[in-house]
């Protein structure tokens, strides 16, 4: 299970600034997405809980480094393996050893990222092979809350959050 928190503030249908503080998070499952909202009574809980959610969300990542799953690519089945430091890279394996790379990529290629909610994932790194699409055979938000965890540790890494 994967968590995205993707709202913290003020309720969008409160008009007062202080009433109804609330923050949301998204699951990620292979099912697909689960929405939760949280309300808290003051904004110091607030900031506290949005905090140590990000920061929970990058000490994960550190500690994680990579995660993998099986996807299919042109028709092939083969595994997906998305690293905090070495990116993206599509290979075979056989009884659980990689076998054969067929696609390695940095995070610093990737352009963008899309998915359509039910199994599909895209990844655009520009150039040649311009954008790849994956069959990951499940729900592919648990993959791109990944993703999305994975470059903002990196961020972090590079001093640019608070």
């Amino acid at each position: 299970m994967i968590i995205k928190l993707v709202h913290s503030g003020p309720g969008k249908s409160s008009p007062l600034l202080d009433s109804e503080l609330s923050f949301g998070l998204r699951t990620g499952t292979k099912q697909g997405v689960e929405t939760h909202l949280f309300r808290v009574d003051s904004a110091k809980e607030l900031s506290a809980w949005t905090h140590m959610l990000v920061d929970g969300c990058h000490n994960a990542a550190e500690l994680i480094q990579e995660v993998t799953t099986a996807c299919s690519w042109n028709g092939k089945e083969c595994n997906l393996g998305v690293h905090i430091d070495e990116g993206f890279s599509l290979f075979t394996e056989e009884m659980g050893i990689r076998k054969t790379v067929l696609l390695q990529q940095p995070f610093e290629r990737l352009r963008m990222s899309s998915d359509d909610g039910v199994h599909m994932i895209f990844l655009d790194f520009g150039g040649p092979e311009a954008e790849i699409q994956l069959d990951l055979h499940s729900c592919p938000k648990t993959m791109v809350f990944i993703i999305h965890s994975f470059l903002s540790a990196k961020v972090k890494r590079l001093g640019l959050l608070a």
